[in-house]
């Protein structure tokens, strides 16, 4: 602009010296002249100031990535779901649904960002039959689930990334929210994305709660050692609004209920890229379950005979720990083969352990008709035995690329559960139930193939589900009682069978 105003001026006082008639003209075509020139710096002061740091903001935010940054996923899949009971009749259903996840990112530094999911899933059309209350929106599966097909978050939370500790070179981060809990290490490979934070063979479900993880590497020399502090919420004891009459008094104890926390650690102690080793162990407090209020007894010899089935309730009942250890190879040797270099394979055993506590108050029928009905404490029963009962279960798999097919790979999972086996697994995307929660045999066969790129990929997946003892998909009451499914007095599934078929856009 100055540039404009020198030239502007240089060009009306050579105009006005050639065709001034007098020295008295000139001076007077001069001062005139000034005016112009200042009455044109008053109007274009600042602007280009202006302008320029207008300019300059917008390029720092697009650099330091200051708005919030958007992808999408979205899969659409049909499942043809069929189970298998153990009186010999069978359900067979075909499914359609539609998966949506909108991904947020948002970092204003380089030591502090965002990240958040939302979610929405449902099945094709109207549903006819609603589940239970409560159970159909149960937090911990939530976004996993086929719904009415509300918008909800699945993710939402925070990671600070730290350089140091007390000067030493121990690189850390803190992360506090809605933590990304699903699809861990494992469970990874089949549905065809990295892998997020806990160990997919023992935990898959929805929780609230913060994490703090600490790079060793540096200090120990072993590549990619880490410790991990994890700990969540998975229900509150405190009321909602307007769920007592208490005179407006809101956000009070649930005389009937404690917090079900999780608090617990992921080691890894070797990971140089190819090979690596990956264990964890948790606690896990005051877990739930349906519990009886109504059970029969002999009274002639004083032995129980069951509890009635339809007089139970939701109710919490113990504690229980968890551990397990992953052993992972992603690519075998170094430069065998190409195909060997993109095979990846793996094998994992995990273990449970329950500590039944409390009890609680039932009604007591003598079927013999000698006592009458009384009422009676009775001694919460984790996985239907009051006493602590511990399980296992193996994990293995390989997936590797398909010959002659580019952006094909093809995967073989097996896993293995024992009788008091029980898992966190609810959140699993099988639709007929957590494969890795079977207490008998699963097996899996799946092939993924990129269609373009990542951007469109396809999907074909069997899963095949034995049940050896009923209550594999329970929680951790009695209903999550194992009794050999031949010798099950009530109607339970013997075998389950899942076939998915799906097309995923990501951008």
């Amino acid at each position: 602009m100055k540039k404009l105003i020198a030239m502007s001026t240089a060009a009306a006082i050579a105009a006005t010296m050639s065709f001034a008639s007098s020295d008295d003209d000139l001076r007077a075509e001069l001062e005139a002249l000034k005016k112009e020139v200042q009455a044109l710096k008053q109007q274009t002061k600042g602007l280009k100031v202006k302008r320029l740091k207008h300019q300059i903001s917008e390029l720092k935010a697009a650099a330091l990535n200051d708005n919030i940054k958007w992808n999408v996923d979205f899969r659409s899949a049909f499942d043809y779901v069929n189970y298998e009971y153990n009186d010999g009749r069978s359900d067979v259903n075909q499914i359609f649904t539609n998966r949506l996840w909108l991904g947020m990112k948002y970092a204003p530094t380089q030591n502090l960002s965002f990240i958040g999911t939302l979610s929405y899933y449902k099945m094709y059309g109207q549903m006819t039959k609603q589940a239970q209350p409560g159970f159909q929106y149960f937090d911990w599966i939530v976004n996993e689930t086929p719904n009415d097909g509300q918008l909800r978050v699945k993710e939402a939370y925070f990671i600070y990334f730290g350089n140091d500790i007390f000067g030493a070179n121990i690189p850390w981060t803190a992360s506090i929210g809605r933590r990304p809990a699903t699809d861990g290490l494992l469970a990874n490979y089949r549905e065809d994305q990295n892998p997020k934070s806990p160990l997919g063979h023992i935990i898959n479900t929805e929780f609230d709660g913060a994490s703090f993880k600490f790079d060793l590497s540096n200090v120990t020399d072993v590549p990619g050692m880490y410790f991990k502090l994890c700990m969540g919420r998975g229900m509150t004891n405190a009321s909602s609004r307007y769920s007592v009459q208490t005179d407006g008094v809101n956000y009070t104890k649930d005389k009937e209920w404690s917090h079900t926390d999780l608090a617990g650690f992921i080691f890894v102690p070797y990971d140089d890229g190819q090979y690596s080793i990956h264990t964890t162990w948790f606690r896990a407090f005051n877990l739930p379950g349906m519990y009886g209020t109504q059970y029969y007894y002999n009274g002639a010899t004083g032995q129980p005979i069951g509890p009635e089935p339809t007089t139970m309730t939701f109710a919490q009942g113990g504690n229980m720990d968890g551990a397990a250890i992953s052993l992972v190879a992603e690519g075998i040797g170094d430069g065998i083969s190409d195909f060997l270099d993109e095979t990846n394979a793996f094998v994992s055993f995990a273990w449970s352990k329950t500590r039944p506590g409390g009890s609680h108050s039932a009604q007591l029928i003598d079927v013999t008709g000698t006592y009458p009905v009384s009422t009676a404490n009775v001694d919460n029963a984790m996985l239907g035995d009051s006493d602590s009962q511990t399980g296992n279960s193996v994990y293995v798999g390989t997936n590797f690329p398909v010959m002659f097919i580019d952006g094909g790979r093809l995967g073989l999972e097996y896993n293995h559960g024992s009788k008091y086996w029980r898992s966190f697994t609810y959140a699993e995307d099988t639709l007929a139930g957590s494969k890795l929660a079977t207490r008998g045999d699963a097996y899996e066969v799946w092939y993924n193939q990129d269609l373009i790129g990542k951007t469109l990929t396809a999907q074909v997946r069997y899963t095949y589900m034995d049940y050896d003892y009923t209550g594999s998909q329970g929680f951790f009451g009695e209903a999550g009682t194992p009794i050999k499914e031949d010798e099950a007095p009530f109607l339970s599934v013997d075998k389950a069978q899942d076939l998915r078929l799906y097309v995923r856009y990501r951008y």
